[in-house]
């Protein structure tokens, strides 16, 4: 059925003289007059869906297309996000006219979606200067008000089971915590990890320790007049809910983390300083142990010697330390996705025992 109506209001947008495309973000992109128009299909929304939908518009407007009726509070709730809406009814009502206007001739010069003064997204909305219109509203030629503005040191959640609306703080949090700087935000998650799900389910935020680790060491080894050098250094991160060595990037550290709000998981973590000590120590031990072959010629014989050379403890200098990495885990239907909310960087490997990669 999606995939037949999509055809259909491509079509729809074409013959109104909109430039459609595919998107591997949203499901069409139409624009016209320069001005873009996103649209996502879907059944029967909540307010996560449209609240997730409104924060991947980063130019332009979004049409959420539902195959059912919305619930009102829903739509509402989408609209003051800076969306339009076309429920079951409104999708055939605009199809019909559509075709109307395609059989009189009349379907180039069609608007489809009314262009306001001010073009909305999400971001113009929080700041008060939006102005949406359903197309409902621009078929029967009556105009809309700009709406309320929303005040942005506020963020309004509604709980499904009961439609009760609450509005509280959604000022910063700060963590005592010696962490990575978050970078990426939420809605930037969603749109990155998207093409990895298919659909976007949820998003969650956790903060996954990891023994930071650096090292040193310059080791000489003689044998018959040879001298074999072992020397390295470098830093690295062992994930202290797993123990395995990471190649988790982490560009700066702070004492105090900032996150948006307080929707976040604090991982406990699994591996001690001890046991992550031992642990770093072991893998540089390995690392560093050099086999060598020496052959030597007795007459006409030809002697190999296998020798292995490698560290000892005390030849380490080693320092380590707990820092903290914020991770979003893209949720989809039947996988996740997890990314370094530091760089925003996709992770190959999942960093606890918690996430399915596919």
């Amino acid at each position: 059925m999606k995939q037949e109506l999509l055809r259909i209001l491509r079509d729809v947008f074409r013959s109104a003289g909109y430039k459609v495309n595919e998107s591997s973000i949203y499901d069409l992109a139409a624009e016209k007059d320069g001005y873009k128009t996103v649209i996502k299909f879907g059944s029967d929304p909540d307010m996560s869906d449209l609240k997730l939908f409104a924060g991947q518009v980063l130019e332009g407007v979004g049409l959420y297309v539902s195959t059912t009726d919305v619930h009102p509070d829903v739509k509402l709730y989408g609209e003051d996000l800076g969306l339009i809406i076309w429920e079951r009814d409104e999708v055939a009502m605009h199809i019909g006219r559509a075709v109307l206007a395609d059989i009189e001739g009349t379907a180039s010069g069609l608007e489809l979606v009314r262009v306001p003064s001010t073009y909305s997204n999400v971001n113009s909305c929080l700041s008060g200067t939006s102005e949406t219109r359903p197309l409902s509203d621009v078929f029967r030629g009556t105009a809309m008000s700009a709406r309320e503005s929303v005040t942005p040191s506020y963020r309004t959640e509604i709980f499904p089971s009961s439609m009760a609306q609450i509005e509280h703080a959604a000022d910063p949090v700060h963590l005592e915590l010696q962490a990575a700087p978050l970078k990426l935000t939420r809605d930037r998650a969603a749109v990155v990890g998207k093409p990895h799900v298919q659909t976007v389910q949820a998003v969650a935020l956790k903060l996954v320790p990891f023994w930071r680790y650096s090292y040193s060491l310059n080791v000489e080894k003689t044998y018959k007049s040879k001298i074999i050098d072992i020397s390295g250094e470098g830093v690295g991160y062992l994930n202290a809910l797993n123990g395995n060595i990471s190649n988790i990037a982490v560009s700066e550290v702070s004492d105090v983390l900032e996150l948006p709000d307080d929707e976040y998981e604090l991982k406990t973590q699994v591996m001690t300083h001890t046991l992550a000590k031992d642990s770093i120590l072991n893998m540089l031990i390995d690392e560093h142990t050099k086999d060598l072959r020496f052959d030597d010629t007795k007459g006409e014989a030809i002697i190999s010697e296998h020798k292995r050379f490698k560290p000892a403890v005390e030849d380490i200098s080693l320092q380590i330390d707990l820092v903290y990495v914020p991770i979003w885990e893209v949720k989809g239907p039947r996988n996740s996705v997890e990314l370094n909310a530091h760089t925003g960087e996709v992770l190959t490997h999942p960093v606890d025992d918690d996430v399915e990669f596919m």
